[in-house]
């Protein structure tokens, strides 16, 4: 079943105008284990209809005494508008486990770059705590380049400009705003290809060679149609995929749904965390998470389009079918699949978080 903690809120911190951050401490008093770079997946009840959110921890393990999340408001967005506006210290949180893959490689790059737009600098900011505050490769470049309108709406800002100060030469921030120009450590304009293109071209001192390519990781978290230009624009380049990570919390809606045969079944096995076995059958056409959950089965999930990765499982046998919105992969045992978007092809799927 389904993980899911009590959280406090502690603390409520005014970024910006329409972000905020919440400092958060477990109910049960329990230790909180989860990796720079990961977040909780928020649930709340706004009357009868259950929403959940998937927000970032701007803090890191071994930094900061306690967890936080930063939340930026979204129009019309029933949570944000919540917890930007509404919640208040005292208050009770329900969350799945803290989930995600936006996390630092494993082992050391040459150089580690970080392209970042509005309310996605918070994963960003809880890596760049772990690299330069906690001295993690400390012989490893980190540069930044953070979009946004303006000064006033740069979320952190006063804290990465202390960054620049405190560790010239390891950390470097170019800010790029549209509404404001002479700002320090800023260009003026939009962040497209050109724009990007040129930035890259300025790192690495006019010409990027083959090891600048495979030693350097890039980390991406913005807007989808910004991670869509930056990702093409590094592939042209020749920059390898493997080293391409980013970070989506918006849901798409653009997935057509199948039609359901309720004639065919298909039998699932799910190990979960703990080591407990579950055992149930989906209907064809019909995603393995959708089955569970209408029968009252919880597995793990927050977005159920395929971009969270919180109810992500490695298929131990069987075979899977992923509709993601650009392309249908079928998957076999030793892959990930996101039960959100996979939909059983064998009689049998057996699976394990």
């Amino acid at each position: 079943m389904e993980q899911k903690h009590g959280w406090h809120i502690v603390e409520k911190r005014q970024e910006t105008s329409d972000t905020v951050t919440l400092v958060l401490t477990p109910e049960d008093g329990s230790a909180v284990t989860y990796l720079p770079g990961q977040y909780l997946p928020v649930i709340r009840l706004f009357g009868e209809k259950e929403v959940r959110r998937a927000y970032s921890c701007s803090t890191c393990p071994g930094v900061d005494a306690r967890p936080a999340i930063t939340v930026k408001r979204i129009p019309n967005g029933a949570m944000s508008t919540w917890l930007v506006q509404q919640a208040q210290p005292g208050d009770r949180l329900l969350a799945g486990a803290p989930a995600g893959q936006f996390v630092l490689p494993d082992k050391k790059p040459r150089r580690l770059l970080y392209v970042a737009a509005g309310s996605g600098i918070t994963p960003v900011m809880s890596h760049l705590k772990k690299l330069l505050d906690a001295g993690v490769w400390p012989d490893v470049p980190v540069d930044l380049l953070y979009a946004n309108r303006d000064s006033a709406g740069t979320i952190f800002k006063p804290e990465i400009d202390r960054r620049i100060e405190r560790f010239p030469g390891r950390f470097s921030c170019t800010y790029v705003f549209s509404r404001e120009t002479n700002a320090p450590h800023a260009r003026h304009g939009h962040l497209n290809n050109g724009a990007f293109e040129k930035y890259l071209l300025d790192l690495f001192g006019g010409k990027i060679t083959a090891r600048d390519r495979t030693g350097t990781h890039v980390f991406l978290c913005a807007p989808t149609a910004l991670m869509r230009m930056a990702r093409m624009t590094l592939r042209v380049l020749d920059f390898p995929e493997k080293n391409i990570h980013q970070e989506t919390f918006v849901p798409d809606t653009r997935r057509q749904s199948r039609t359901v045969d309720r004639n065919h079944n298909h039998r699932i096995a799910v190990t979960e965390r703990n080591g407990s076995r579950l055992e149930f059958s989906v209907f064809s056409g019909e995603t393995i998470l959708d089955g569970a959950l209408r029968q009252g089965i919880e597995l793990p999930y927050t977005c159920k389009s395929g971009v969270c990765l919180s109810c992500l499982a490695r298929c131990v046998s069987g075979e899977v079918e992923l509709d993601f919105v650009e392309q249908t992969r079928r998957e076999g045992p030793g892959a990930l699949v996101n039960t959100c978007i996979g939909y059983a092809l064998t009689e049998a799927v057996e699976l394990a978080f």
